[in-house]
């Protein structure tokens, strides 16, 4: 029904371009601009009487072409990030499923101890993955017909991963955190990902886009003067960008050098750029 709709519409535009178009033609064909009882001959009026602003403007900017001066701006700002985001969890491996899954389950409890001590909410938690799946290894196997080396893929025991998601607001114990997880679990220990993002980066966006129009019509403004042309209304204006800004650091996993260091871990939050684009339409104005 929709797509209907549409084509009845342009169907109607359609035919008021040809009506103007005739009626255009025979204006130039009379040599005259108006007519004797002051009804509007220009091309521009007679469409806004027949089919409204909208033919108007469809013949003003064509149909779909590249009408105009069309320019993009840019624009940034630059702030500190206010929240951390890590990755962290277990993974176990034993010869049975439920011996591995209590394995996992004692060190992601360790693990979640020492999160609360280092003043992480419960509600800054979040459970992100949990598997129990098999785990298999290649292992070389000499077989005497023909007496080849053929590798079989033989069952070495059972893993269980469980991986939290964890929000730390105190930016200055991000290290304290991994290094109190790492403590906690042990070998068992799997550190991810480390990143960094703003909460509210509405102000930043604000500026952003501010900075990006402003852009805008400077380059719009000398296109027209270079071109010699007279800058005229802004007909269109989009905007992209300006998305919520993260910072990320893989972090191998700690696995078996977990406690062969005492030095503290260093984490770095840095600075975090919000970008906005924008693309404005203006009329050549004559």
């Amino acid at each position: 029904m929709n797509n209907m709709v549409q084509a009845l519409k342009q169907s109607k535009k359609t035919l008021v371009l040809l009506v103007a178009t005739l009626v255009l033609i025979l204006a130039v064909a009379c040599g005259t601009n108006s007519t004797e009882d002051g009804t509007p001959a220009n091309i521009t009026d007679i469409l806004s009487a027949v089919g409204g602003p909208e033919a108007a403007q469809l013949l003003r900017f064509g149909s779909g072409a590249n009408t105009g001066i069309w320019v993009n701006g840019t624009g940034q700002a630059t702030g500190d990030p206010d929240l951390g985001i890590i990755s962290l969890g277990v993974e176990a491996l034993a010869d049975s499923a439920a011996e591995a899954r209590g394995l996992a389950a004692e060190a992601i409890d360790r693990t979640i101890s020492s999160l609360r001590g280092n003043n992480v909410d419960d509600q800054d938690m979040q459970t992100s993955q949990f598997n129990i799946r098999p785990r298999y290894d290649n292992q070389e196997v000499t077989k005497c017909i023909g007496c080849r080396v053929e590798f079989e893929r033989v069952l070495i025991g059972y893993q269980v991963n469980n991986t939290l998601t964890i929000k730390v607001r105190d930016l200055d114990n991000m290290g304290g955190i991994i290094d109190g997880a790492t403590e906690a679990a042990g070998n068992l220990v799997r550190i991810n990902r480390v990143s960094f993002t703003i909460e509210d980066t509405k102000p930043l966006q604000n500026e952003a886009r501010e900075e990006a129009i402003a852009d805008m019509l400077t380059k719009a403004n000398a296109m027209a003067e270079l071109a010699g042309v007279e800058l005229g209304e802004l007909v269109f204006l989009t905007e992209s960008g300006g998305g919520v800004p993260q910072s990320f650091s893989r972090i191998e996993s700690v696995g078996d050098f977990a406690f062969e260091s005492e030095q503290p871990t260093s984490i770095l939050a840095g600075e975090l750029d919000v970008n906005v684009n924008v693309q404005g339409v203006f009329v050549i104005a004559h």
